[in-house]
């Protein structure tokens, strides 16, 4: 999952991935030389305090193992990276920067970007390679969907198109976008316009099934998955499957060995069996172009 930007976003380990809140960014297009102005890189002592990724005005800081950095620094899926070193997702380093002053927080994936170059020697290149993919389409032959895929409602359109408007507006006057509503926790109903992706389950409000194919299911399957269904619109869904080792909606490396283990139903059905019997949608293997990224160079860094 590629993480989004915002003016203060902190990645903590935590048992359960939080409900995640999205905007498009608004706002001049960023500098692709934009660079931290001082870096420092020093070896991580694990004293069983929290691992973060976290920036603020004036500081960024960052415990998080490197593969989540170059994650973020080329916003691509890992199945759109070719060559990446394995320690990438083991190696952890001590991180503290200074951004430029005035900065916009869109910036944060070019200055990730330029501090990999600089500091771990990163090179990389893209080729577009046929790969496998998959279709989204619907299950039924009568296009009858499943009892968890709900059209959104009238209310939670508005109040979406409201938040949109809002920050297009705030952000061409100059300004930081308006402040979303506080991310529910793990427990809380989901408001609307939230996603909620914990291993096993995943719960939608405001979104489209486009959006549920190319992020969250492109993730499960390690694949890119491309909207068949000829839906539109805003959707609210619910779906509660039996995740595969290892395979989770999310950046690798974000939960601490010894965070208690995530309960998870071990009767619930497999990803595909429950995208049939839940939404009414189902994945039909194809092959087609993929952009990817080949890593040519990728080294430790020198530390302080």
């Amino acid at each position: 999952m590629r993480l989004q930007s915002a003016a203060v976003f902190v990645i903590a380990m935590v048992p359960v991935m939080a409900a995640q809140q999205f905007l498009p960014n608004f706002g001049p297009p960023v500098d692709l030389n934009t660079r931290f102005e001082v870096v420092a890189i020093k070896a991580f002592k694990d004293t069983g305090g929290q691992v973060l990724m976290r920036m603020t005005p004036g500081r960024f800081e960052s415990s998080v193992p490197v593969g989540v950095l170059l994650r973020q620094a080329l916003q691509k899926p890992d199945y759109q990276i070719v060559g990446a070193p394995g320690w990438m997702d083991t190696e952890r380093y001590s991180i503290t920067a200074k951004p430029p002053e005035g900065v916009p927080p869109t910036a944060i994936s070019v200055l990730l970007l330029n501090l990999l170059k600089d500091q771990f020697q990163l090179a990389t290149h893209l080729e577009t390679r046929e790969q496998a993919i998959f279709h989204l389409v619907r299950a039924r032959t009568d296009g009858r969907l499943g009892p968890d895929l709900k059209a959104t409602s009238v209310e939670c359109q508005t109040t979406i198109a409201e938040r949109l408007a809002a920050a297009k507006a705030a952000t061409g006057r100059g300004g930081p976008p308006p402040p979303l509503p506080a991310l529910p926790g793990p427990n809380d109903p989901l408001p609307c316009g939230f996603v909620r992706i914990p291993p096993g389950l995943v719960a939608g409000s405001g979104r489209t099934i486009a959006e549920l194919a190319s992020g969250t299911l492109s993730d499960l399957t390690g694949r890119p998955v491309i909207d068949k269904t000829g839906l539109t619109g805003l959707y609210d869904f619910t779906l509660k499957y039996s995740p595969e080792l290892g395979r989770v909606a999310g950046p690798p490396g974000l939960l601490s060995p010894g965070a208690p283990a995530l309960a998870i139903d071990p009767d619930a059905p497999s990803l595909s069996v429950a995208l049939q019997e839940q939404l009414g949608l189902k994945l039909e293997s194809a092959r087609g172009p993929v952009e990817v990224v080949v890593i040519d160079r990728f080294e430790k860094p020198t530390l302080d």
